[in-house]
């Protein structure tokens, strides 16, 4: 499916990263040439009901208030009671329930596949929008049907400029510096921190190709998590340089230093550990979508004499780091000393060619994969 695609058009991935990526906005007409939604707005909806599937609607005008939220999963009396025009359906992590779609994220390898957060589709009457706002990652949006009137500020926006008593995180004011009217097949890129307006002019879907963005807290707190793990309880704060001082509730210098002595020596993690957390903690599993599992296989035998191509479910995520001769290959959230071979083979794209990954996995690497495979992580293809 991503044959002959290039989401940038005539850009160069080198050119993207060094000249718009996390800089400045860019539209890319007809990035999917004479593109045609594979999901319909019924399908969408539908989606939306289901128990373990991440959606809300967002109405504008004609609810009970001003942007109005609700949050799935959806009841269908939900969509009969919805005002003719301004709102939106949203559905996050569209293509771990609707694997066929994962090849749209695909498009997008010129990022690391473990930047990729989801696919999230949005469905809009006439007027629907979800505000002006600002988001804190990167995303690509797919103009997939109709046509959506874009409007871009990039100036830098007030702590305070917010509108009160919302969900979300709209702007009170907002000021346009550009606007693109987008039809089925253009694509806009919007990096961290630009405010952005998107309003459907017509039945409007959109894919967002969003794009995981972890805040410094959350991968502080993660990491001092990980260092701590199998510490040795007995191994405790000590100051032996503590000598009489004039006040006995002072914290001093001395005593600081000596703290800092102390969480400077696990923070300064050396590269295999920061490489073992950071692997970790990046493919991590964020959602509840549980892989179909489909008919299990005795052995690894069982798999080769199955299947031409193995298919990695986009619920799953792999990445891996090179770790001296070898390397350490993470499964959401969970980490395995393995061959090179093995890993840039499960990796390299999302289909993996069974002859080639045959020619280099070792008998435990074979266990692993037929865990992987009885547990839904890949499919079998032909």
């Amino acid at each position: 499916m991503t044959d002959g695609i290039n989401p940038l058009g005539e850009l160069s991935p080198q050119r993207f990263l060094a000249d718009y990526w996390q800089q400045q906005p860019l539209v890319v007409r007809q990035a999917f040439p004479a593109f045609r939604t594979p999901i319909s707005a019924e399908e969408l909806a539908g989606l939306s009901c289901e128990d373990d599937v991440n959606s809300r609607i967002v109405i504008e005008k004609g609810g009970e208030h001003p942007w109005q939220t609700f949050y799935g999963p959806m009841d269908e009396a939900v969509f009969r009671k919805l005002p003719d025009t301004h709102w939106s359906l949203l559905v996050n992590d569209v293509e771990k329930h609707l694997p066929e779609l994962a090849w749209v994220l695909d498009c997008f390898r010129f990022i690391p596949e473990w930047c990729v957060d989801d696919l999230m589709i949005s469905y809009a009457p006439e007027g629907g929008s979800v505000g002006p706002h600002l988001d804190r990652y990167d995303v690509f949006i797919l103009q997939a049907q109709g046509h959506r009137h874009w409007q871009i500020d990039t100036r830098e926006v007030a702590a305070e400029n917010r509108v009160p008593n919302t969900d979300m995180d709209i702007l009170k004011d907002f000021e346009s510096e550009q606007d693109w009217l987008l039809a089925p097949g253009d694509l806009i890129y919007i990096p961290p921190g630009v405010s952005h307006y998107g309003v459907a002019t017509d039945d409007c879907m959109s894919f967002s190709i969003g794009f995981r963005a972890p805040s410094h807290a959350d991968m502080l707190q993660d990491f001092a998590g990980f260092i701590s793990q199998g510490r040795p309880a007995e191994v405790n704060f000590s100051d032996r340089q503590l000598t009489v001082q004039p006040h006995a509730n002072e914290i001093t210098a001395v005593t600081l230093d000596a703290v800092r002595d102390i969480l400077g020596k696990y923070l300064q993690a050396d590269n295999d550990a920061l490489s073992r957390w950071f692997g970790r903690f990046i493919s991590d599993v964020k959602t509840d979508a549980i892989p179909e599992v489909g008919q299990p296989a005795a052995d690894f035998a069982a798999i080769t004499n199955r299947c031409k191509q193995l298919f990695r479910h986009p619920a799953s995520h792999f990445a891996f780091c090179r770790q001296g001769h070898g390397a350490v290959l993470f499964v959401d959230g969970e980490d395995y000393d393995v061959s090179i071979g093995f890993a840039e083979q499960l990796c390299v794209a999302r289909q993996v060619d069974v002859e080639a990954l045959t020619a280099c996995i070792t008998a435990a690497e074979q266990q692993l994969l037929l865990h992987w495979f009885n547990s839904g992580k890949f499919w079998c293809r032909g």
